[in-house]
């Protein structure tokens, strides 16, 4: 069976995207009259990326929000059901 080279093309790309556009915003901070440039940096409430705070209170309200949508019990197409992720987690 000939496999499909999308998800591998999406992969590479995605990955050149981001090494591009963190050179780019460390350039362009380094080298502006800006505050230093922070790519990443983890913080007691949150953590910096590319200049957008995300703060752990949000991110678990968001989670708390949508968690009623997410499904308990998942399928694959084996004939047995995956309750979560504990198969997973050997």
């Amino acid at each position: 069976m000939k496999k499909h080279p999308v998800a591998s093309i999406i992969i590479v790309f995605v990955l050149i995207v981001s090494i591009g556009s963190s050179i780019a915003y460390y350039n362009t901070k380094s080298f502006g009259f800006d505050e230093d440039a922070v790519i990443f940096q983890q913080e007691e409430d949150g953590f910096t990326f590319f200049d957008y705070k995300i703060y752990y209170n949000d991110v678990e309200y968001i989670y708390n929000e949508t968690k009623e949508y997410i499904p308990d019990k998942t399928y694959n197409l084996g004939p047995h059901i995956v309750d979560g992720l504990s198969e997973f987690l050997i």
